[in-house]
């Protein structure tokens, strides 16, 4: 059997007309071109940003589980219930921190202390040290002036 390259297995049926679909697929590609240029115009987030920002979340999620169940194994086989508890709460609130000091984000609409940011118990950052608003920070432009009315004035 011959190649035709008039015959496809997209062929359009006999008496169709064949102008409308070839001018629908015609505008299709020209919304693609245009999508294609945006696209290469404003890329977005490189690799090591959305690595840093969301998908090393999860991983350093399961790290987290993973010493939690090495720490209930740990105070199991001998059991006791006091070093358990307390070990599990101290590694919960250090995985608190650290999850505070990576990911924080601020929120723009909290009501804001008077002087600047003093680290306590459950904040260690101001924002997280990755996120876009650390980016912002470490160039000096965190936090945004107030550039409209808050939310307290008016409540």
């Amino acid at each position: 059997m011959a190649f035709n390259p008039d015959s496809s297995s997209q062929s359009e049926p006999e008496g169709a007309d064949t102008s409308a679909s070839f001018a629908a697929r015609m505008e299709q590609a020209s919304v693609w071109e245009r999508e294609k240029k945006e696209a290469l115009a404003n890329p977005g987030l490189g690799w090591r940003e959305w690595f840093l920002y969301s998908g090393s979340k999860v991983w350093i999620a399961l790290g987290f589980f993973v010493v939690d169940i090495w720490i209930v194994e740990s105070w199991l086989v001998p059991f006791n219930g006091v070093g358990l508890g307390l070990s599990l709460a101290a590694a919960v609130y250090l995985e608190f921190l650290a999850y505070r000091y990576l990911w924080y984000r601020w929120d723009p609409e909290a009501p804001r202390g008077a002087g600047p940011f003093r680290p306590t118990l459950l904040r260690p950052r101001e924002v997280g040290r990755w996120t876009p608003e650390a980016a912002l920070a470490k160039r000096g432009e965190f936090p945004p002036g107030s550039a409209g009315p808050r939310r307290e004035e008016f409540l």
